[in-house]
């Protein structure tokens, strides 16, 4: 399906229009006129492959998740969709990241809860920190840059609303994921569709920046109620920039705004020999508000005339929020 396109490099009455249109009716865009070039992307996806590919299965759960959200999450760990089998697919989980200079995994500086835990980063990405810092400092300003964009669409009288509530040397529970999803599935009992690599679900977050790269077929969209429709790849108007990145709106931003902004559900879907003919790898950036966020409603006259009724139990931080959900998804045991 070709989802709209909002080059955040043009004039901004040109473009908070749609933003908002997009944001409220599909839940999904395509970001063009970021700040992604396509070289350092390809070295990110490169170095992707490398890792799941090339570091021993003894290595990686050296680093099992834990419940910061930090680490490695196994082939038939998670599963997205209680009504599907397991989702057949591994990731590694960046943390705790101080987006002032991109370190990660900042316990116990950083702890965000009672857990203090002391896992170290794997070597293999410890020699490439450098690459990986640079990419989730400029994920975040790219993000704040989105949601800036978001609070004058929808009119917020303070602009920096949402800005000084994602601050970069803040803890917040964002993170950084880096997946594989192997071509070929195992016959795991209790399937309802073999080829359902990540089942269908909504992103549990505010906003969620996924790099897109051609060839990668495989997520899929629930605009209807009973279909799925496939997201397109979309080339960059802009010599030498990645692929605009697929952006989109999460649970918490709905909750956050009486669900104006809508949570659209979605999969990972493909079939080998039909859609594609090797691994499928992505990396995705979930970008949430600083830990003790109150996530009381947004206080503009949108929120006001057009939010949905909800609860008014309205005091959970934004890491109560996650991790509450983060909770029902994994076992930490």
């Amino acid at each position: 399906m070709k989802l709209s396109v909002i080059d955040i490099s043009e004039p901004e009455e040109r473009i908070l229009q749609p933003l908002l249109e997009a944001a409220m009716k599909q839940g999904f865009l395509l970001v063009d006129g970021h700040a992604f070039t396509q070289t350092e992307v390809d070295e990110l996806f490169t170095m992707c492959k490398e890792f799941f590919t090339g570091t021993t299965q003894e290595e990686k759960l050296k680093y099992p998740i834990d419940q910061r959200n930090f680490g490695y999450s196994s082939l038939t760990a998670e599963n997205l969709n209680p009504n599907q089998s397991i989702d057949y697919k591994e990731s590694f989980n960046f943390s705790q990241i101080n987006f002032a200079n991109g370190i990660v995994n900042q316990t116990p500086n950083y702890v965000l809860n009672q857990f203090d835990y002391t896992n170290p980063v794997p070597p293999f990405f410890t020699e490439r920190m450098e690459i990986l810092s640079q990419i989730i400092v400029k994920l975040h300003a790219q993000a704040r840059h989105i949601i800036k964009l978001l609070s004058m669409a929808m009119g917020i009288e303070d602009v920096n609303f949402f800005l000084k509530r994602f601050e970069p040397s803040v803890p917040s529970p964002s993170t950084f994921r880096i997946l594989r999803y192997p071509l070929m599935r195992p016959d795991l009992s209790g399937k309802t569709d073999p080829h359902v690599r990540a089942g269908a679900h909504t992103d549990y977050g505010a906003l969620t920046l996924l790099f897109q790269k051609e060839g990668e077929e495989g997520l899929q969209l629930q605009l209807d109620e009973n279909r799925w429709t496939d997201v397109e790849f979309i080339p960059t108007k802009h010599k030498g920039l990645a692929p605009p990145l697929v952006v989109n709106f999460g649970d918490m931003l709905s909750y956050w705004t009486n669900n104006v902004l809508k949570s659209t559900l979605h999969r990972v879907r493909f079939e080998p020999g039909q859609t594609r003919h090797s691994d499928r790898y992505s990396v995705v950036f979930f970008f949430e508000p600083t830990a003790t966020t109150k996530l009381v409603p947004v206080p503009c006259q949108l929120v006001q005339d057009q939010g949905a009724e909800t609860s008014t139990e309205r005091e959970l931080t934004s890491l109560e929020y996650l991790s509450s959900r983060l909770n029902a998804t994994y076992d930490y045991t």
